[in-house]
């Protein structure tokens, strides 16, 4: 929403709200996101940005802060992530074995992500998972932001989440059913939770709180952990499910030692390189 030759503010619509997103959870990790890949991308471009938050909320309107650009001076240095946040992207397929790189891990921590044992988280992901795919929300919502073909102007597509067509079938069974028996849903996770025990690293992302300043902040925290992997050279895949569910979010924090666990992904060395996500037009996001 245009403020100003140089100033606009920065909404979240809540007709695009998620029902499995009941606390804005997610809605304000996005948002902190959005602003950190335009703030790198305002480097790249000669530019700097800056934000004044506001978090309103107003009908089904979230007021989230107004964004001030202007030119770079001289003396100011580009982002070392402006570049690699350009190349981000998530890859879901199996990686290699190859360890963590001490300076990524040390660059991660930095950034507020605790590492945890792959084969301890990959155990609440599995109980996660059974009970989000017997939740209608989770499966509306998933069904809501999958698109079948490959030229949709956004969403995940069966090849961007690396679906073999069986694999693709099922879930468009999931979709028509609505929920899953707990026999078929462990089924169903298997993927991610095998994915999970064969990582080499999983990361945690914590925040303070629930307060949206936190979340907001963990937002573009978890945004330059994953242009930090990318420009290393590694790849993320973010499996978040147990910090979705109340049954095993504390666990979560228990394990990694942080007040509110908001992100969990897996990291390695990428094998194959796989297709990104297809993105809204900038001009759709603009009123």
């Amino acid at each position: 929403m245009p403020l100003g030759s140089d100033e606009v503010g920065l909404h979240y619509d809540h007709l695009d709200y998620l029902p499995y997103d009941p606390d804005d959870r997610d809605a304000y990790l996005a948002m902190g996101a959005f602003y950190e890949t335009l703030s790198l991308a305002a480097h790249r471009h000669g530019c700097r940005s800056a934000i004044s938050p506001r978090f309103a909320r107003s009908g089904s309107d979230l007021h989230v802060g107004d964004i001030t650009i202007r030119p770079a001076r001289p003396d100011e240095d580009v982002d070392p992530l402006a570049g690699p946040a350009a190349d981000r992207h998530t890859n879901r397929l199996k990686y290699d074995r190859t360890p963590v790189p001490p300076a990524l891990a040390g660059a991660l921590n930095g950034l507020g992500n605790a590492m945890v044992a792959p084969a301890a988280i990959a155990r609440l992901v599995a109980r996660a998972s059974v009970l989000s795919w017997r939740d209608r929300r989770f499966v509306g919502d998933l069904e809501r932001w999958t698109r079948a073909e490959t030229s949709a102007p956004d969403g995940m597509t069966p090849e961007g989440l690396a679906l073999t067509r069986t694999e693709w079938g099922l879930l468009r069974a999931a979709f028509r059913a609505g929920r899953l028996p707990a026999l078929v849903a462990r089924a169903y996770a298997s993927r991610d939770v095998r994915l999970l025990r064969g990582s080499v690293a999983v990361c945690v992302l914590g925040a303070p709180s629930l307060d949206p300043a936190d979340l907001f902040a963990a937002g573009r925290r978890l945004l330059r952990s994953w242009a930090t992997i990318a420009g290393a050279g590694w790849a993320c895949h973010p499996i978040s499910v147990a910090v979705d569910r109340p049954e095993t979010a504390p666990e979560v924090a228990a394990l990694a030692g942080v007040a509110v666990p908001v992100a969990v992904y897996r990291i390695g060395h990428p094998t194959k390189p796989v297709p990104r996500s297809n993105r809204r037009p900038l001009e759709a996001t603009l009123r």
